[in-house]
């Protein structure tokens, strides 16, 4: 240390110093009990050895190694908490990444809920405007629900035929005339009068 001197004469060399409480250093010959021997104040001494307390030791040591000491402790101290916010960085990474992938799952399964419910939704109300029509032609007469002879309607849509019987024109049916032989047809005969061929020859000259 080149700035190390007594500062009263000024000596680099002896065994024993001391630093006095108002700041002076002075070796063992210029020290005077009780009283700073370069500005006369009342103080007291401190010897400067090993055993003087690192608050103490620290300002007897060299600047540039107490800097690089002072700048590993930085260092060390600096390491440690990057590697703790590297660590708290990389769980809410994870955890993002985490909830991303929650959220598109969620969000496909949505979707996918959407869609069926629109499907559904069309199907009720194809549904419901098939038993309107059903309804409102349920409410008809009976009359007019009829299509056509032989059909007849069960929904809005569908009709069914009814077989329809096919019958000929109604003929009068030719009787077969008997020939008059017995008494009770001739009696018949009598009692309606005279016969078409007496009445012919009567009227025939």
């Amino acid at each position: 240390m080149d700035w190390f001197h007594c500062n009263q004469c000024f000596t680099k060399r002896g065994s024993k110093f001391a630093v006095s409480s108002c700041g002076h250093i002075c070796c063992e010959a210029c020290i005077t009990s009780k009283q700073c021997s370069v500005c006369r104040a009342s103080c007291s001494y401190l010897p400067i050895t090993d055993e003087m307390k690192p608050q103490e030791k620290v300002f007897f040591q060299d600047p540039v190694k107490l800097i690089q000491s002072r700048m590993e402790h930085i260092s060390q101290i600096a390491l440690f908490q990057r590697t703790q916010m590297e660590k708290v960085t990389a769980h809410f990474k994870h955890k993002s990444v985490e909830l991303e992938r929650r959220l598109k799952e969620v969000t496909e399964q949505g979707y996918r809920q959407l869609s069926e419910l629109k499907r559904e939704n069309a199907h009720l109300k194809k549904k419901l405007s098939e038993l309107e029509r059903e309804t409102a032609e349920l409410k008809k007469p009976l009359s007019q629900r009829r299509v056509s002879p032989g059909q007849f309607q069960i929904d809005g849509t569908q009709r069914m035929s009814l077989p329809v019987a096919v019958t000929s024109p109604v003929t009068p049916r030719s009787r077969p005339i008997s020939h008059i032989g017995s008494a009770e047809s001739q009696g018949l005969a009598r009692d309606r009068g005279p016969s078409l061929s007496s009445l012919t020859e009567h009227l025939l000259p």
